[in-house]
């Protein structure tokens, strides 16, 4: 992709693009984020958008685009289809044809449309819990019955409930798998044996799978490896419906673009019907930022991942200070941090932090009563100060 020309100064914009201390501010720029706290004193550490400022290639290409002048409707070329398939080899080993991918503005329109390409008004969708919201929202929206199972902590690590898992995929009704990759707000990273079990009950009870992998490449555990779940065999790949988007990595969520993968044609065509009319065209601006950003995106990437891990240790250096708040397993992707608060014996933690100046994800909208969940993809300075705050707000709750 071609470089903007002598309007935009790249060299300039290079030497401030991997300063992660050094963000633009957000309020008043019509951030979602920032938005919901601006009259307020509180730092918004809720939705899962970063601080930072994209990789200069995307900023480039994005003003390149824009100073065209014509906002027609876009066109799925043939450039960004390619970006994709070679972004997925290359950082995934998953060899994937091109009329396999599918775009979309967001991938919550893919959730709801493979639990209704997949089954029936009244027949069940199973999910675990805490999990990102649309995982608990759809199947109720789609007028499926929803069957939500608790995650488990075991051997100092978050899992499925296996035993329960398989007798709920067991059921007559049972019909769909959603299956969050790695895993929000539990930032886990399932290992292949934990994939396979849980392949194994998908062909054993003929399930298709929706398997949402938008945090798959910030990946911030050195010692693991995300797996596609597709991947794992044919078999799987034809049941399943992957879910990916360059929206998390590389902090471009407000330009809509996201993309399903789904190898099997008979699949892929009930699930484009379903979104035919439902779902927006992607954004002009996605498609630019998207094949920008898996073209050339990979060192500001790497650069990000090391700044969060950072961020990462400063976490759990401050929480030693704070007895009653627990981080059970250090997240091992993404830029989300799960908090058990339920200790502190606040009626509503997520009041009491907002008391405090921190705007918190509600742990109850991920089906997680007592918990809160910690967005540190920000600079270093200010979650240095959201720390400070939740010290003040620990050190005054009614129990420790």
């Amino acid at each position: 992709m071609r470089l903007p020309d002598a309007e935009f100064n790249p060299r300039f914009y290079l030497a401030m693009a991997f300063n992660f201390d050094s963000c633009p501010e957000r309020r008043g720029s019509d951030s979602t984020k920032w938005h919901k706290y601006a009259s307020q004193d509180i730092i918004p550490c809720w939705i899962a958008d970063m601080d930072f400022m994209s990789p200069p290639e995307v900023v480039a290409a994005v003003q390149q685009r824009a100073a065209h002048g014509v906002y027609g409707y876009p066109a799925q070329r043939e450039a960004v289809l390619t970006a994709v398939v070679n972004h997925v080899r290359a950082r995934h080993g998953w060899e994937i044809k091109p009329e396999w991918i599918t775009f979309m503005c967001s991938l919550v329109p893919g959730i709801h449309a493979t639990i209704r390409c997949a089954s029936q008004p009244g027949e069940s969708v199973v999910t675990t819990t805490p999990v990102y919201p649309p995982f608990l929202t759809a199947p109720v929206i789609s007028e499926r019955n929803p069957i939500k199972l608790s995650m488990v902590f075991v051997d100092g690590r978050w899992t499925f409930d296996w035993e329960k898992l398989e007798a709920a995929c067991a059921q007559d009704q049972t019909k769909v798998l959603l299956l969050c990759s790695p895993y929000n707000p539990l930032a886990r990273v399932f290992d292949r044996a934990e994939l396979e079990r849980l392949a194994a009950l998908v062909l054993k009870y003929n399930l298709k799978v929706c398997s949402d992998e938008i945090h798959c490449d910030l990946i911030l555990d050195p010692k693991v490896k995300h797996t596609v779940f597709a991947t794992l065999s044919p078999e799987i790949a034809s049941q399943t419906v992957t879910l990916m988007a360059a929206s998390k990595t590389f902090n471009v969520a407000g330009l809509t673009c996201g993309f399903a993968i789904i190898p099997d044609a008979t699949l892929r065509m009930k699930f484009r019907r379903i979104l035919q009319g439902l779902s927006l065209d992607q954004n002009v601006f996605g498609l630019v930022a998207t094949q920008a950003a898996l073209e050339h995106g990979e060192p500001w990437r790497q650069a990000c991942i090391e700044y969060l891990r950072g961020n990462l240790d400063l976490i759990e250096a401050a929480l030693k200070r704070m007895p009653g708040v627990v981080l059970r397993q250090r997240p091992q992707a993404s830029f989300l941090a799960w908090l058990d608060v339920s200790a502190l014996g606040f009626e509503n933690p997520h009041a009491e932090f907002e008391k405090g100046g921190i705007g918190f994800s509600n742990g109850d909208d991920f089906g997680g009563t007592g918990h809160v969940r910690l967005n540190f993809g920000c600079p270093r300075e200010r979650l240095q100060e959201i720390l400070r705050r939740m010290e003040v707000v620990v050190n005054r709750a009614p129990r420790r």
